[in-house]
């Protein structure tokens, strides 16, 4: 009997705490308020997001020297005052390496050149774009005379993104 009264006593004090509670965060006005008015805030919290889609592998073949892919930006939302920076940075230098011969290549975006440095920026969108594209256009001159051995020839290119204060 005892924890049977243990136990309503708990739930009522509970109660009472939630009901009170409630009561002190909602505003009330009643005919002996002053001012016969009060305020609320309405509020909705969006997620900075974005999604980056790019290339998954260039390869260029003896007939295929000149390949366009697209870089797509979708499903942006940044704050107010920033902007979404996507960078790229070559292994080699961009050259395709096999121990130490190379083959150069060149990577432009839209019209501009970028094989000079790494770090080099691709696109940016400033908040308030929903979406953004650019083409990756791949170039080289690549001939049996360049290769100064058989296998493979490689390059690693990587993509970096970075939401930063305009």
């Amino acid at each position: 009997m005892k924890k049977l009264l243990s136990v309503i006593i708990s739930a009522a004090i509970v109660l009472m705490i939630s009901i009170t509670s409630f009561a002190a965060e909602n505003p009330t006005i009643t005919q002996d308020n002053t001012e016969k008015k009060t305020s609320i805030t309405v509020d909705y919290d969006m997620a900075e997001s974005y999604t980056v889609t790019i290339p998954a592998s260039i390869e260029f073949t003896d007939d295929e020297k000149n390949i366009e892919r697209p870089l797509q930006i979708e499903n942006i939302m940044l704050n107010e005052g920033t902007v979404l920076n996507v960078n790229v940075s070559s292994l080699n230098g961009f050259k395709m390496r096999n121990g130490d011969a190379e083959i150069d290549y060149e990577m432009m975006v839209n019209t501009h050149n970028i094989t000079e440095g790494n770090n080099q920026n691709v696109l940016t969108v400033k908040a308030g774009e929903h979406s953004c594209w650019a083409i990756l256009h791949f170039a080289t001159q690549l001939s049996e005379e360049k290769a100064l051995y058989a296998g493979n020839y490689s390059d690693t290119l990587t993509f970096t993104v970075s939401v930063i204060s305009e």
